[in-house]
């Protein structure tokens, strides 16, 4: 007369129809989990790109991964963007401003003594000379000094005003001349 003891289930960690998962799915599960962690960082998400690009039926399987991958790379690159414009405000506000600054204090410094003196502000383009013209018009008087620049520049300027001769020029200007005397 034994008794039945009532039934409480199964024991801590056993399932009844199921069987345990063998080590090497297991480890399965656990690169699976580890690469969607990885594909989070941009180096990670770089390499998972890369390879499914070049792998279409693994791209195809894993479509999820693949999205993510480019979702992280997306984010990545909009933060760069918002890192550069960033740093082009602040280099705008710290370096730049303070030159126009400074050059806009200069400038004031340099005009309140001729405001109160009465002296005509000069330009800066009164200082120099007028221009490369004048540069290049110097640098000629300098070498018409020379005999041989002398001469050569001479010549130039006086043919310069009628139209240039050639010797073929002349003759075929001669020819015609004499031909027409022939036929008169």
């Amino acid at each position: 007369m034994h008794q039945q003891l009532p039934s409480i289930g199964p024991i801590h960690g056993q399932l009844p129809g199921t069987v345990p998962p063998d080590r090497h799915e297991l480890a399965k599960e656990m690169a699976w989990v580890h690469l969607y962690r990885a594909v989070r960082q941009p180096p990670g998400a770089a390499e998972v790109v890369k390879y499914l690009n070049s792998n279409p039926e693994a791209k195809n399987r894993h479509e999820a991964l693949y999205l993510i991958a480019c979702e992280t790379l997306h984010a990545k690159a909009l933060a760069d963007e918002q890192s550069e414009r960033t740093v082009a405000a602040f280099r705008a506000i710290f370096v730049t401003a303070p030159i126009r600054t400074l050059q806009l204090a200069t400038s004031i410094v340099v005009a309140i003594p001729r405001v109160f003196t009465g002296k005509p502000a000069l330009s800066p383009k009164a200082d120099r000379p007028k221009g490369s013209v004048s540069r290049a018009k110097a640098r000629v008087d300098v070498l018409v000094k020379h005999p041989e620049v002398a001469q050569a520049i001479t010549g130039f300027t006086a043919s310069s005003s009628a139209p240039p001769t050639t010797p073929e020029a002349t003759e075929g200007a001669e020819a015609p001349a004499s031909r027409g005397g022939q036929a008169a």
